[in-house]
């Protein structure tokens, strides 16, 4: 009969026991999913990360497994490397994703079974005391594995996770290494400490003969417990410095830009005052200009009337420019660019065109040619190239569908080293100011729901670093006119 009764509470604990395992892993699973959804660029892929992660710890969990550490390590680098090979982007930021999961779910289960077990403890020792049949010890069993400890973990790692993300605050974005470190290294000593203590409370209890440490000493539960809830506060409170350190760093970074802004805005104001004054000038001596022209011509004096015609026709010329783009915005600052390049010794090819629609700023297009030419004529400047090579720099405009794209290309034979703090090429300038003018490129781009595009590219069999930039437009704000633009070298 006590065989029986043995058998029976076994069989029992052992369903349990699976069931327990099983809701383990869902737990985790969503938890994972959720944790992991803001840092990918598609639901899917999160619950994909979450299903992979549960069924690797399920397949743990039915074989012999000695080291259960380790077993949740292979899980976590799991985690990582289902959201690589689904989205290669932002590589340090995803791992500091499943370094912090690791720490969160260990932290989360050890919460719970500090809390569990000395109440656990106390029923068991009142339940022997009364005699209670083994139905009362299934019973207790079961209420205290699922209504018990698996609650209290999803509690916790749940809690956990939503209070890191709003700590954390942001979703897919850019980490340096230096960043990876500032955040991780809390989660990693997290995950060490937790690993020590799970060992050497194994080796007290081999070489006890099983006496657990708590024996040893009776409040170590407790203090396992303000340990584990300290080790999430460091987590919480580092992350959420951390987003306040990166907040103020886009703040001045906004300041900057605004500043570039205004700095462009004062040039272009100062280009067309000084445009205006020569037209006013001109204008002023146009009377003059056509009383010499008719008094050349009544005295028959026609060679020297030509010569005075072509003198004045390139003092037109030099005032009204020799671009004409569409927009008198734009024409100043280009050809204002175009006469930087000449002085430089930089061939300018301009095959630029203002967009035909109402929806398009024309402060904004001229913050976007003046950076990308300014960058342009910098870096072919920088070039370490033949001094008998020519230096190119082309400029061009296109409409694809309702986009309307800025294409800026120059020579380039270095390489493009991208910045893990904005994702943008590493600006090589470090002076005061410098560095702002792909931000600010980008900032109006994406005013328009657009973007930017740097690489480099094979032009006319020449390297060169190419930057387009992608404006929308809508449909109803284009006008009727549909001319193709004409490619003109300058």
């Amino acid at each position: 009969m006590g065989n029986s009764a043995f058998a029976y509470s076994e069989f029992y604990h052992n369903i349990i026991s699976l069931i327990d395992c099983i809701c383990d892993a869902l737990i985790d699973a969503y938890c994972c999913v959720v944790w992991t959804r803001p840092f990918l660029n598609r639901k899917s892929k999160a619950w994909l990360t979450g299903g992979v992660y549960a069924a690797i710890m399920l397949f743990f969990d039915f074989i012999p497994w000695k080291n259960p550490m380790l077993a949740y390590a292979l899980g976590t680098a799991a985690i990582f490397f289902v959201m690589y090979l689904t989205d290669r982007e932002h590589i340090a930021q995803k791992l500091f994703v499943a370094v912090t999961f690791f720490c969160l779910q260990s932290q989360a289960y050890r919460t719970a079974v500090y809390c569990i077990t000395g109440i656990y403890d106390i029923l068991i020792r009142s339940f022997l005391s009364m005699s209670a049949s083994e139905f009362s010890f299934f019973l207790l069993d079961v209420i205290m594995t699922f209504l018990g400890y698996d609650l209290l973990t999803f509690i916790f790692f749940y809690g956990a996770v939503r209070c890191i993300l709003w700590s954390y605050g942001r979703g897919r974005e850019p980490m340096s290494n230096k960043e990876f470190l500032l955040l991780s290294v809390p989660s990693l000593l997290g995950v060490v400490s937790y690993g020590l203590t799970r060992y050497y409370s194994y080796i007290y209890e081999r070489d006890t003969n099983g006496k657990y440490v708590y024996d040893l000493i009776g409040s170590y539960d407790l203090i396992m417990l303000l340990f584990t809830l300290f080790s999430f506060a460091v987590i919480f409170v580092i992350t959420y410095v951390f987003r306040q350190w990166k907040t103020q760093q886009e703040e001045e970074r906004q300041k900057e830009i605004f500043s570039t802004q205004m700095a462009d805005l004062q040039s272009h104001i100062s280009e067309v005052e000084r445009l205006y004054r020569d037209l006013r000038g001109l204008r002023h001596d146009m009377g003059n200009h056509l009383m010499t022209l008719e008094q050349l011509y009544n005295n028959g004096e026609y060679e020297a009337a030509e010569q005075y015609a072509g003198t004045l026709r390139k003092e037109i010329q030099s005032v009204s420019g020799d671009i004409a783009s569409g927009n008198p915005v734009t024409d100043v600052i280009l050809s204002g660019r175009k006469k930087e390049m000449e002085e430089k010794g930089i061939t300018f090819a301009c095959d630029f065109h203002y967009p035909m629609t109402d929806s398009v700023n024309s402060f904004d297009v001229s913050i976007i040619l003046n950076n990308a030419l300014s960058n342009a004529i910098e870096a072919v400047e920088r070039e370490q190239t033949d001094s008998n090579k020519t230096k190119n720099i082309s400029l061009s405009s296109y409409r694809r569908k309702n986009m309307y794209i800025i294409e800026v290309s120059n020579s380039y034979t270095g390489n493009l080293e991208p910045d893990p703090a904005t994702g943008l090429p590493c600006s090589s300038k470090t002076e005061d100011g410098h560095g702002f003018g792909l931000i600010s490129i980008r900032h109006v781009a994406r005013k328009y729901l657009g973007d930017i595009e740097i690489g480099k590219e094979i032009c006319e069999e020449e390297e060169r670093c190419v930057l387009r930039v992608m404006l929308q437009i809508t449909e109803e704000s284009l006008t009727t006119d549909k001319r193709p633009p004409t490619t003109s070298p300058l």
